[in-house]
């Protein structure tokens, strides 16, 4: 009698993780195709599993979905880079405030674009982010921040870019590791931190047909990107369709 209550305890127990292995979704999901031409994109997550996805092409919000912008998603149709998308998403109204948004957006991706993808590791090139000057001594262009952890924009980062070829990235509260990890979309190749520099700054960088990103970096930050290679999860996409407009 005690092995099998002992048995049916066991069962109810290993009943609750299967339960709770359903992905979170949005209770409501809304995409549409953007036309619209203008340079401008972003995404934007509130409280409560609400996203709204703005004039994004698949792979960037692969690369959200999956929680870093400097993750190389590979293969796929040429549509995944040209074609943009509107996304208007809301997670049951009883969610709460720190609702994984970004799992749920992994779940419509997979549920609404019908993506099959996979992890696998690779040597890649990359870049290591190390100081330009044999000083340490940072550029003009960014300082130690005044913002504190609990105020509002602190730890923010903006972009308004044409990819590598010009644009302007500011950042409050970031770490020199955060900073690279910003970079890595406009350099076109993963960067990591090796500088080993604590704090958090605020910064401003700014390049165009003029300056590069890689000289911009070295005259306004004190920064450099330095070549390297080294393993890296990249996510191979083995399907994807487009989906349906609502």
């Amino acid at each position: 009698m005690t092995r099998l209550l002992v048995a049916a305890l066991l069962a109810s127990a290993l009943a609750v993780p299967l339960a709770a292995q359903v992905p979170p979704a949005f209770d409501v999901a809304s995409i549409r195709p953007n036309t619209s031409g203008s340079p401008r994109s972003g995404t934007q997550n509130l409280p409560g599993g609400r996203v709204t996805v703005t004039n994004q092409p698949l792979r960037s919000m692969i690369r959200t979905a999956y929680g870093a912008n400097d993750l190389e998603v590979v293969g796929g149709p040429d549509w995944i880079d040209r074609d943009r998308w509107d996304v208007l998403a809301a997670a049951a109204p009883d969610s709460p405030a720190d609702a994984p948004w970004q799992e749920m957006l992994k779940t419509l991706l997979i549920e609404r674009f019908k993506l099959r993808a996979h992890f696998e590791s690779r040597e890649r090139p990359i870049y290591r982010l190390v100081f330009a000057r044999g000083d340490k001594r940072l550029g003009p262009q960014i300082r130690t921040t005044a913002c504190g952890d609990d105020d509002l924009g602190c730890g923010r980062l903006s972009a308004n870019t044409n990819g590598i070829k010009s644009g302007t990235i500011t950042g409050v509260g970031r770490t020199i590791a955060q900073i690279g990890t910003g970079l890595s979309d406009y350099a076109e190749r993963r960067v990591f931190d090796a500088t080993g520099q604590d704090g958090r700054y605020d910064f401003e960088l700014k390049w165009g047909e003029d300056l590069s990103i890689f000289t911009a970096l070295s005259e306004q930050l004190g920064l450099k990107l330095e070549p390297a290679s080294g393993p890296l999860d990249v996510l191979l996409i083995d399907g994807v369709e487009k989906p349906t407009p609502d």
